[in-house]
Parts: C-alpha cells; sequence; structure tokens
C-alpha cells in the first residue's frame, strides 16, 4: 500500500514505466492555469529513484504543468508535491490504472458546472482563464446551458449526439426546440437535418437577396440575426419581411438609375423569371471598333489574365494575390468592353430593361427587352433610314430588301422555300453545322444578341421539308441513345451526324418582306446561303401557282431570258412582250410556266450570292481598271 509524501518539486522526473506516450504535452498550457486556479486536485505517484530523487509514474502530465509554472514564476522550485509512493513491482500496473480507468468529464456536466460559475458571479472571461480553456469553449459550453431539460436529458441517455445537440442551440426557445426532438427518430444523429427543421422561415446568410442586401446592412437597419456558434459559416436572418423590404428599396435605386439611360421601360422583380410580355427577340448593342489606346489596353489585359492563369495552374493553390490581380484585371477588361457598346437612342424608346437578382447576389441587369406590343412600332422605327448620334458606329442598317415588287404572302412562301433547302443543306453539312452551332452561341454569350433566323435554343421549326432532309431527320430518332454513357459510346460520325440534323431543324428565315428585321432574316440567309454554296434551282422550280402569285411584270421580265425570246433581236422581243403584258394575268401564267420550265430562272429572293471570295480581280483586269 502507498503512502502520501511532499516531495520538491525539483526532486521529481517522469519515469520510464510510465506507461503513457502518447499525448503527454496536450493541454498542458490548460491544466497549469487550472492547478494555478484551483490547486492540485489529484496527487502524482512516485517511484523512489536514486539520490533522494523520484521518478512519477502516473501524473506525467501534471508534473510538466507544475514546472510550467516554475517557469513563468507562479510556483517555487522546491514547492512540495503531494504524491504516492508506489512499490517497484506494481509501478506499471499502478500506472496503467489510472490512465485505463480515467473517465473523460460528460460535456453536459461540464455545461451545468460552468452554468453555475455564471450563476455565481463568474464571467465567461474569467472561467476560460481559471480553467485554461478558451473563452469560445466557454462559451459553447454556456450555449448548451440554453437546451429545455428535456434536452439536456436526451443527451446524457444517449438519444442525440453532441453535434445534435449543438444544433439545438440555434433555437434559444424550449418549446420550438422539443417541437423539433418530437419529429424526429431517436437517436438523433444527422446534425444538417435538424438545423433544416430549426430554422425553417429564417433566410441564410448564403441566399442571393441576403448577399445582395449584406448582413451589414440588414443589421444596420435592425434586423435580428442568429449565429450558430458552433459553425461560423452558419448566420440565419430571422426577419425576411425586411430583407426583402430592403433588397427591394436597392432594386428601385437600380431601376432609377437604369431608366435614366433612355429605356421606356424598367421593371424589378425578387425573382428570376423572365419579364412577362416581352418579344422573343432583343435590341441589340452597337458595337464600335476600339481605338489604338483601348484596342492596346484589351490586348494587354488579355495577355494578363492568360500568364495569370498560366501561373495559377503552375503552382497547382490557390494564391489570393493571383487570383485578386485576375479578378481586377478581368473588371477592367469589362469595363472598357462595355464601353465599346452602344444602344440606339431612339429605338431604346420602345424597348427597356430588367433588373434582378442573380444567383450569386449580383444584380442582373436585361437591357434591350422588346415586349411584344411594341414590336411593330418598333420595326417601323428600323425600316426608317436615320443617322446615329454616335459617330463611332461601325455597324450598317441592313440592306433594303432587292425585291419589293412581291405581296408579303409570296415572299413568305419563297423564304419558307429556301429555308427548306438551306436546312437541307445543313443536314449535309457537319461542319457547316458545328461552324453555325458554335458562332450562335458565341454572340449569346457575347450579349451581342441572337443571330437572326437561327433558333439554337433546340426550337424545332415544322416546314415541308425537302426529301433529302426527311431521311436524314429520322437519324437522331433511329441513333438516339438511351442515357449518357450510351451517347459517350456513339462514334464522333455518328454524333456530327445527329448534331448536323437537329441543327438543321432550329433553322428558319422565313419572313414576310417588311420592315428591317425581315431584311436582317434575308441579309442572314444569304449569308448562309453563300457558305454554303446553296443552289435552289436544284431544289424548286416555278410552277403556274407561283406565276398566278406573282406580279406581272416579273413574269414578262422572266420571260426575257427564256430559251424562245432570248433569241430573238430585241425590237422583235420587245413587241412580243409587250403583246403578252397585254394578256389577262392567269394567261400569262401558263405562257410563263410553259416557257420557263427547262430555264434555271430564280427570283431574287431564292438566289444565293457569291461569295467574298468567289471573284478574284488579276493583275490584268486591274491595270484595265486603273486604265478605265
Amino acid at each position: 500500500m502507498s503512502n502520501i509524501e511532499n516531495i520538491p518539486l525539483s526532486k521529481l522526473s517522469i519515469s520510464p514505466l510510465n506507461v503513457r506516450a502518447t499525448d503527454t504535452d496536450k493541454d498542458v498550457e490548460a491544466l497549469a492555469a487550472s492547478i494555478q486556479a484551483h490547486g492540485l486536485l489529484q496527487n502524482l505517484a512516485a517511484l523512489p529513484a536514486e539520490n533522494g530523487r523520484y521518478k512519477i509514474i502516473a501524473g506525467g502530465r501534471r508534473l510538466r504543468a507544475l514546472k510550467l509554472l516554475v517557469k513563468n514564476g507562479a510556483l517555487a522550485k522546491d514547492w512540495p508535491v503531494p504524491c504516492r509512493i508506489a512499490e517497484e513491482g506494481v509501478a506499471i500496473e499502478h500506472s496503467l490504472a489510472e490512465n485505463v480507468q480515467r473517465v473523460a468529464m460528460n460535456a453536459m456536466d461540464e455545461v451545468e458546472a460552468f452554468e453555475r460559475l455564471v450563476q455565481e458571479g463568474k464571467t465567461p472571461e474569467n472561467i476560460a482563464q481559471r480553467f485554461g480553456v478558451g473563452l469560445r469553449h466557454v462559451e459553447q459550453r454556456l450555449a448548451l446551458a440554453g437546451l429545455s431539460p428535456r434536452i439536456r436529458a436526451a443527451y446524457r441517455k444517449g438519444d442525440l449526439t453532441l453535434d445534435v445537440a449543438r444544433v439545438f442551440c440555434i433555437a434559444p426557445d424550449h418549446a420550438a426546440q422539443e417541437r423539433v426532438f418530437k419529429q424526429f427518430a431517436k437517436p438523433i444523429t444527422h446534425a444538417p437535418s435538424v438545423r433544416n427543421a430549426l430554422v425553417h422561415g429564417r433566410i441564410s446568410v448564403g441566399d442571393r437577396i441576403a448577399k445582395f442586401v449584406s448582413v451589414e446592412s440588414y443589421e444596420k437597419a435592425g434586423g435580428r440575426v442568429t449565429r450558430d456558434l458552433f459553425e461560423d459559416d452558419q448566420i440565419y436572418l430571422d426577419d425576411g419581411e425586411l430583407l426583402h423590404e430592403l433588397a427591394h428599396n436597392k432594386l428601385e435605386g437600380l431601376r432609377a438609375s437604369v431608366k435614366a439611360e433612355g429605356w421606356a421601360w424598367a421593371e424589378v422583380q425578387t425573382g428570376l423569371m423572365q419579364i412577362e410580355g416581352c418579344a422573343s427577340e432583343r435590341l441589340a448593342p452597337i458595337l464600335k471598333k476600339p481605338n489604338t489606346k483601348l484596342a492596346t489596353a484589351i490586348s494587354e489585359l488579355e495577355a494578363e489574365i492568360e500568364a495569370l492563369d498560366g501561373r495559377l495552374a503552375l503552382e497547382g493553390q490557390e494564391e489570393d494575390a493571383l487570383w485578386d490581380r485576375r479578378e481586377a484585371a478581368e473588371a477592367e477588361l469589362a469595363v472598357i468592353q462595355d464601353s465599346l457598346r452602344n444602344w440606339d437612342v431612339k429605338q431604346m424608346t420602345l424597348a427597356g430593361a430588367s433588373i434582378a437578382i442573380d444567383r450569386d447576389g449580383s444584380a442582373l441587369i436585361t437591357r434591350g427587352l422588346i415586349k411584344r406590343n411594341d414590336l411593330k412600332a418598333l420595326n417601323k422605327l428600323r425600316a426608317k433610314p436615320s443617322i446615329s448620334s454616335d459617330h463611332d458606329n461601325d455597324e450598317t442598317p441592313p440592306p433594303a430588301l432587292s425585291n419589293s415588287i412581291l405581296s408579303r404572302d409570296l415572299t413568305e412562301k419563297l423564304t419558307a422555300i429556301r429555308t427548306s433547302g438551306l436546312r437541307a443543306e445543313i443536314a449535309r453539312s457537319p461542319h457547316g453545322a458545328l461552324a453555325l452551332t458554335v458562332f450562335a452561341l458565341l454572340q449569346q454569350r457575347q450579349s451581342i444578341g441572337a443571330r437572326p433566323g437561327i433558333g439554337l435554343r433546340s426550337t424545332t421549326h415544322a416546314f415541308a421539308d425537302h426529301k433529302s432532309f426527311k431521311a436524314a431527320r429520322g437519324a437522331p430518332e433511329r441513333n438516339a441513345p438511351r442515357d449518357l454513357a450510351a451517347a459517350f459510346e456513339l462514334p464522333v460520325e455518328t454524333l456530327l451526324a445527329m448534331l448536323a440534323a437537329l441543327v438543321a431543324e432550329t433553322l428558319n428565315f422565313t419572313h414576310r418582306g417588311a420592315g428591317a428585321h425581315d431584311a436582317a432574316l434575308q441579309g442572314a440567309g444569304d449569308e448562309l446561303a453563300s457558305l454554303v454554296a446553296l443552289d435552289m434551282s436544284k431544289l424548286w422550280r416555278p410552277d403556274a401557282a407561283f406565276w398566278r402569285a406573282a406580279p406581272k411584270s416579273m413574269a414578262i421580265e422572266a420571260l426575257k431570258r427564256a430559251p424562245k425570246y432570248s433569241k430573238m433581236s430585241n425590237s422583235v422581243r420587245e413587241a412580243a412582250l409587250a403583246k403578252i403584258a397585254k394578256l389577262k394575268k392567269s394567261e400569262i401564267a401558263d405562257i410563263a410556266c410553259a416557257e420557263l420550265s427547262g430555264a434555271n430562272w430564280l427570283p431574287d429572293l431564292l438566289i444565293t450570292p457569291p461569295r467574298p471570295d468567289a471573284v478574284a480581280v488579276t493583275a490584268e483586269g486591274q491595270t484595265t481598271l486603273d486604265a478605265a
């Protein structure tokens, strides 16, 4: 049996027989603070050694804490330490018994002990100092003191984990805690589920509206905030009505600013839904060419961003300084690019903008929206020639339709026919379909606007398609993969063929020849027809129905190219055509249908213009032109 002796601290050292070899220095400073505040509450176990010294076989952390107090000047070197003197034969058993039989203090016991100290007048700071623990640890334990007695008892019983108990602290109301506690099967182990139930109706600080307003502004306005003392990022705003009021006021300020730009209207929405009543098209900004100074700045910023991306990829870790500079460079580039976008002042009076909140909490401003009721007036305005107030405008208005004598119904029929031809041609050209897709998506991404006639939103337009396209249209259905994995297994050639057919189905260049928008459709169709070398004479022939709908003057002009009349002399041909012009329209239609049945005649709407690089002037030709 061991006896208690007071041994000078300077004569004590740790024995190699002490079985604790792990965490020997853990929380030594906290233990030293506790010993200083409350004294040494547990004796050490010592084994006699040579020269009147003793080896500690149980209580090594306490010895280290005591020597730390000596180092800090809180204890004398020879401070008497009460030790139980053990027998050498049972030293290891003694050390093992003390460490194995030790039971950690229940967290709720510590909570209630701290709570009693506060009731006695101790402050959290004082408790932390006297027990050598962090202030946050004390505050977290005191937060657990806010649990209802039923929740505390459930924790002691094992019906919920410590993490779950911490989550219950979010709701200070005991009734609310117990109401949620009843909802879950026991034991409760999933803390996030409990948190979701407790904060129902409150708004997380990560919500886009909360980010838009900011917690600082919300609190400044008197809003209540609930912070989870155990999870720094779990912050909730209690007053949803106030938060939405602050968001609305901020949006209204932005609305006034956007409206002052000259737009006919500006609407605010706190959701992400589309403004009702808007047409599918939008105004496109006028893009100016940058001057030399701006072009240099753009090149330098783009090069810097590329270099920063290379450094970040090379280092393989997030460097705050590099990311900050990259974001700053992107912001500078965006400012320059925005300065190169202007809007037609007159067209702005028939269009508007929406102001919403994006998912990251930033303001989302969409300009150039057109209400369907304003589209007709806008097209009339577009059709009128106007002088832009911006002399740097590099955009030219779309050319007027070359053939204005056709009726709108006939124009619509002809452009529908050409659309079917273009769809068939694109369906045979995977490369063209890919190029068209990339170009259209890039324009949308750069906020230039949708390309006229190209509805690359998987919007299938119904047409009486050419027979060569009907076969291609069935390919996506025949080869449709059952799931994503199957799609990845398809060869590239199959995917490209399917893509070509799907892209072709989105094309629609049909118009009625009225207004600038229709002129833009015709121009876009001309460009695409030229690029794919569309030959409509192989896909369409004018029939009697066409000639009966077409003007008499078009039929007379077309007959000049018919083999029968093209061989005549000018005087004979003019006399013959003058005689035909006096006939009824149906009779002229029959003559045109008969005489032009074998000719490759096309109305101007269906003629594919030559590519810009299709004709080149030779050196000899240039010499002749210069001489002329």
